[in-house]
């Protein structure tokens, strides 16, 4: 009987979920219901698919890292940490930065050499000027040297991954992979446990296979 589900599952997925280019809350929950065979508001609501839908948009976002966008931070004269938001980006919401550079007053522009808390004691004494590294850490940017009035307002551009509840948010292979889990929430509810576990292990499998195909960075190297 276990063999039949996820065969059946299987086939579903490959004929039905992947047939759309993207999915919104909508759609997505649709989806939800045909692979729990429910297509009303009967058992479960609209409203608790759609939560389960954003548990597994932002658990796919944190762990997968695929939600990468880059934006900007205005300098301050003075000012080494900065802990409100990147552009229109909570910083609590970035998972991993994965570079930045400052654009200069000249407009040229300086990467910055990523460091950790536990290095800025062995950071040679530095006096304020044009930034050269940056860290995150407890929800905040650190930009070290501190800027000068001539470096105020002049732009750091961070890149980095995000998590994010909403499903559009994430890139259209990933879009599908929130079905089994909000359908392996739903089998639990309903106390079928091994549909719950087949569609999380799925859920899982995925997640990770694609974040090694398409995420895995090369460590970092020195450039010239």
């Amino acid at each position: 009987m276990k063999i039949i589900f996820v065969l059946i599952v299987s086939f579903c997925l490959s004929w039905n979920v992947f047939a759309a280019d993207y999915y919104t809350a909508a759609t997505a929950t649709e989806q939800v219901r045909m692979l729990l065979e429910e297509n009303t508001n009967n058992f479960f609501t609209d409203t608790e698919i759609g939560n389960w839908i954003k548990e597994a948009t932002e658990d796919i976002s944190s762990r997968a890292l695929c939600v990468q966008v880059s934006d900007t931070i205005a300098l301050v004269t003075g000012q080494n940490e900065y802990a409100t938001t990147v552009g229109a980006v909570s910083v609590v919401d970035m998972v991993k930065v994965w570079g930045c550079f400052y654009i200069s007053t000249d407009n040229e522009y300086i990467g910055l050499k990523r460091i950790s808390i536990d290095q800025i004691a062995d950071l040679p004494y530095m006096i304020p000027g044009p930034p050269k590294y940056f860290y995150h850490f407890a929800d905040k940017i650190g930009i070290l040297p501190l800027p000068t009035a001539s470096e105020s307002t002049k732009t750091i551009r961070i890149y980095f991954s995000k998590s994010s509840q909403t499903i559009g948010d994430l890139p259209n292979q990933y879009q599908p992979l929130t079905f089994w889990y909000a359908a392996s929430q739903a089998c639990e509810k309903r106390n079928q446990t091994e549909k719950a576990k087949a569609f999380y292990s799925k859920y899982i499998e995925a997640v990770t296979a694609l974040k090694q195909g398409l995420y895995n960075v090369t460590p970092e190297v020195r450039t010239q």
